[in-house]
């Protein structure tokens, strides 16, 4: 299932892992690497790929529950704004796959910011929002 929808992201301080290289090749060991210090239960996880610098970073919201989980992790702000974002859902190794066609969707029809880096927003296993930040 596949919708677009146009909403408004708060500032996010995230504990995260960086990883040098494409998000097809590097996410995963950024996650795993994540998940082995904050639990994916109770947690809302992100994912933000700088394609400038050739860096993703897998993220984890910080809360009062878990900062003392984040000893020694970076940490880091998804900046708020408005972002027009699809919302996937179905497997977790489908939705995978179709994350960059997805935000290669989002751009063909929104006017990227590009002062602001695009988001994954990881809601559950079957459910993924991708969103764009687009200019206010």
């Amino acid at each position: 299932t596949i919708y677009d929808e146009i909403g408004r992201l708060d500032n996010i301080t995230v504990a995260f892992v960086a990883k040098q290289g494409h998000p097809a090749a590097v996410a995963g060991k950024a996650f795993w690497e994540l998940e082995q210090k904050i639990p994916l239960k109770g947690n809302k996880f992100y994912g933000v790929y700088n394609e400038g610098k050739n860096e993703y970073r897998a993220c984890a919201a910080l809360n009062e529950t878990n900062k003392h989980l984040t000893e020694g992790l970076s940490r880091g702000i998804i900046l708020g704004g408005d972002y027009a974002y699809t919302t996937m859902a179905g497997s977790y190794n489908d939705i995978v796959r179709q994350i960059a066609p997805a935000f290669g969707a989002l751009a063909e029809k929104y006017e990227c910011d590009p002062a602001r880096l695009p988001v994954e927003f990881y809601k559950r296993h079957t459910e993924v929002l991708v969103m764009l930040p687009i200019k206010q």
